[in-house]
């Protein structure tokens, strides 16, 4: 299963582009899960090209440089409930 990007987080992700005044055509948004000893934490920034071992998976008109291990397992990114901030399950 690929990975799935909900309508929620479409929708905050663009918004983040916006704010930065930044086109969607030219940058995109890197997806990023950090693993501690509290849980994982999801991190955000933008980027022109993926880094090594990310692919870029296109959602909503909105380029996401993603680990490739989150593409592969068929995570979904999405919103908590709380303050917009995006999960990845």
């Amino acid at each position: 299963m690929p990975l799935e990007v909900t309508p929620r987080a479409i929708d905050v992700l663009r918004r983040a582009l916006d704010v930065g005044r930044m086109d969607p055509r030219r940058v995109g948004v890197r997806i990023s899960v950090l693993r501690g000893p509290r849980g994982d934490e999801v991190r955000t920034g933008f980027a022109e090209e993926p880094d090594p071992g990310e692919q870029i998976v296109e959602a909503g008109g909105v380029r996401l440089f993603v680990a490739a291990d989150l593409v592969v397992r068929g995570a979904t990114v999405d919103v908590a409930d709380e303050h917009d901030l995006l999960i990845v399950r």
